[in-house]
């Protein structure tokens, strides 16, 4: 997976900016799907997981309403245990996410509750394996991991997933041969890498933009195409295809109104 924050290094000179607003569409339904394939025991696996959302008005920012509907895998056992450990216990759960103006998450609302409700799942679900079971393990991992972190890593945990859509809002992108990028990647592939590139426009008209981020590490190379409303400010489509010597993941994402 990349950083979430990208630091720019390099910007050609006379390159024309694009500038990106963040003007979500209020109150109207919409699906948020992640689509992933990466290998489990030597053979491609399919994880998915999808959210409803719907933003509404707050002042200067917004409110993003999002919940967890479902999730899938084709990995047989024990390939998909930490992946339903980690998200079961969110279906069904309403998040209400605060944005400022220009499309970043600042916080969200009754965490506590949220959080509280998130480890009364995890509990429930300890109690219905096995001790010393795949199931049990994967869901004890993530028992520890959500106990040790503090209101700031809760906030990250939950937003980790949102934040993707909102990674251009409120901001602008470079024409022409684009920007220098540095970041890191790794997991679930393997150690973290840093992986430096570039991002450029590769085709625009009056409602989207569509970019290409290519980067590179020690034996890592990403390729990331976006789909971006000039409208909204949010990413509509993305593919991640990443590579770690041998092994491989692409992941798609996709945001569309409720039919």
């Amino acid at each position: 997976m990349l950083a979430a924050a990208i630091l720019c290094i390099a910007s050609p000179t006379g390159a024309q900016s694009v500038a990106i607003p963040f003007s979500p569409p209020v109150g109207r339904p919409l699906i948020y799907r992640i689509e992933q394939h990466r290998p489990v025991d030597g053979v491609a696996r399919m994880f998915s997981a999808t959210r409803d959302l719907r933003f509404e008005r707050a002042g200067d920012g917004y409110i993003l309403h999002a919940t967890l509907r479902g999730i899938d895998s084709d990995a047989p056992g024990a390939g998909a245990e930490s992946y339903r450990a980690a998200l079961t216990p969110m279906i069904g759960i309403e998040l209400q996410f605060r944005l400022n103006a220009q499309g970043k998450i600042v916080g969200i609302d009754d965490q506590d509750a949220v959080w509280a409700r998130l480890q009364a799942g995890i509990t429930a679900m300890l109690q219905q394996f096995t001790p010393g079971s795949p199931r049990h393990k994967a869901a004890l991992n993530v028992q520890t991991l959500l106990s040790s972190l503090t209101p700031d890593g809760r906030l990250a945990l939950l937003a980790g997933e949102m934040q993707p859509l909102f990674l251009f809002s409120g901001s602008a992108v470079e024409g022409g041969e684009g920007r220098g990028l540095r970041t890191v990647a790794g997991s679930p592939l393997g150690r973290p890498v840093p992986v430096e590139g570039t991002l450029r426009v590769v085709e625009q008209s009056t409602d989207a933009l569509d970019l290409e981020e290519k980067l590179a590490g020690d034996g890592v190379q990403v390729s990331i195409a976006y789909h971006l409303s000039r409208s909204s400010g949010l990413i509509e489509s993305q593919r991640r295809d990443l590579a770690v010597k041998a092994q491989a993941l692409t992941e798609t994402r996709s945001l569309t109104p409720v039919p």
